[in-house]
């Protein structure tokens, strides 16, 4: 059985292109498919034939029970690339058990030049730059970090425009933050380049901090809109994952390719 570490659209669609191709394959060649998720919505999204969905978040010794129990030979991570400790959670599973693991990491984007853009190595120096830069501050890096920004120092008495997904947990999540509901904006993204330059300007925003994403994950499009509307942005890095030397790919073609050619070892 093949492990796909999901939650990102480029996992599922991976998934999905991988359950199809495996369909096709003699019934003795053929490897079952799992996929985790972590959350409910997760799952509907990614619901597909040939793939079962779990939905939960796993630590090492759950990992290894999950392999043990379900007889996995291959963990395919299409985390999301800000997921570091999810990856190397992974990575060191694997290498424990003797089975295969295999990264996909959607790539970033070029970042432009543009003298308000700002880079932060972490949330909690992007919440004192943005602290420093203005006074409306239009998150758009999700709800996992959003305690670091409310309960900044820097960002007391400012105000945080939080955009995060439509689901009752992160908004409730937010309440207790104490968050009041003008400041939530649950939308399910990405979002076009209309939508955040008409959210920038309603919300009065002058810093907007961001992922970078990648294509997928909307990066472009929020960078261009904060850009037409002048206002500073803070992109926060990358962090590294240390995977010790494991296949890493940054396109959908060369995983699938990667699978395909090796699947009969799973």
């Amino acid at each position: 059985m093949i492990w796909i570490i999901s939650g990102t659209q480029d996992g599922r669609e991976i998934g999905a292109r991988l359950a199809d191709w495996m369909q096709k394959q003699p019934e003795d060649h053929r490897a079952d498919i799992l996929m985790t998720v972590v959350s409910q919505y997760g799952k509907i999204l990614a619901e597909h034939e040939g793939i079962t969905i779990e939905v939960g978040r796993f630590a090492r010794e759950d990992m290894l029970r999950e392999v043990r129990e379900k007889h996995i030979t291959c963990i395919l991570d299409c985390s999301h690339p800000y997921a570091a400790i999810v990856s190397e959670t992974a990575r060191a599973a694997c290498k424990e058990a003797g089975i295969a693991y295999v990264r996909y990491e959607r790539p970033g984007i070029a970042l432009p030049a543009y003298d308000k853009l700002h880079l932060a190595s972490n949330e909690e120096e992007a919440a004192a730059l943005a602290g420093r830069l203005g006074d409306s501050i239009l998150l758009t890096t999700g709800s996992k970090t959003l305690p670091v920004f409310v309960h900044a120092e820097a960002l007391q008495g400012k105000t945080i425009w939080a955009r995060v997904l439509p689901l009752s947990s992160v908004i409730r999540m937010c309440e207790e933050l104490g968050l009041k509901a003008r400041q939530i904006i649950a939308m399910q993204g990405p979002f076009s380049y209309e939508m955040n330059r008409a959210m920038i300007r309603d919300f009065r925003a002058d810093v907007l901090v961001t992922k970078n994403s990648g294509l997928v994950g909307g990066s472009d499009t929020k960078l261009k809109a904060a850009m037409d509307e002048g206002i500073h942005v803070i992109v926060i890095e990358r962090p590294e994952a240390s995977l010790g030397g494991a296949p890493v790919f940054s396109s959908q073609e060369q995983v699938l390719k990667y699978m395909e050619e090796h699947h009969e070892f799973y």
